[in-house]
């Protein structure tokens, strides 16, 4: 196993907060709002700094689902639920955790793990 070093804090990486949607709830990334299957609307952007991103963590599935408006398999339309919400550089992300976690279409919100880089040294 390679010994990791932790990133300098100067570095500037932007650590994202992971979100699943509840059942029933999908992210429109062209509009930034999220859509119930019953037909609401919300919009999360007022409430995370500016710069803020919300961004699908298959986005290459969520653009093919949106410009096919095909059926989607069950496993497919779950890959979907998953989503970063990439805060600016200077924002702590346990900072906005809690209040992501509470909204009402977040059926979990967490950190990942601690970045790192592999230390070249033995």
């Amino acid at each position: 196993m390679i010994p990791a070093v932790r990133i300098p804090a100067g570095a500037k990486i932007r650590v994202p907060v992971e979100i699943k949607l509840k059942p029933g709830w999908e992210f429109d990334a062209e509009r930034g709002v999220f859509v119930s299957d019953r037909g609401e609307e919300f919009e999360a952007r007022g409430e995370l700094p500016k710069k803020s991103e919300i961004v699908h963590k298959t986005p290459a599935l969520a653009a093919a689902a949106r410009k096919a408006k095909a059926k989607l398999s069950d496993d497919e339309k779950n890959l979907l639920r998953y989503l970063q919400v990439i805060l600016p550089e200077d924002e702590p992300p346990a900072k906005y955790l809690k209040m992501i976690g509470d909204w009402p279409w977040v059926a979990d919100a967490n950190l990942p793990p601690a970045p790192s880089l592999p230390h070249a040294g033995a």
